[in-house]
């Protein structure tokens, strides 16, 4: 079973999707955006901007922009529609 999700934006800010296989998911890390100078980066309202690093079996992290919380919902919604 796979969920999509989207991947944080590159240099030029294009954002594409990825899918994910939902067996191979170990983990979750939310992290902030951070400066050259290791500062959390903020948005023009003030609030940190983050991402989410997806751990996979066997040893692979995928960052996307989707929050853990939409990311625990995708997972929970693909298995009740598997059943």
């Amino acid at each position: 079973m796979y969920i999509i999700l989207s991947q944080t934006p590159d240099k030029d800010g294009f954002q594409g999707q990825v899918a994910l296989n939902i067996s191979q998911i170990i983990g979750f890390k939310e992290v902030s955006y951070k400066d050259i100078g290791g500062n959390s980066q903020k948005d023009k309202s003030g609030y940190v901007g983050t991402y989410t690093e997806v751990l996979l079996n066997p040893s692979q992290v995928v960052l996307v922009a989707d929050p853990i919380s939409n990311i625990l919902r995708k997972i929970k919604d693909s298995k009740v529609n598997q059943s």
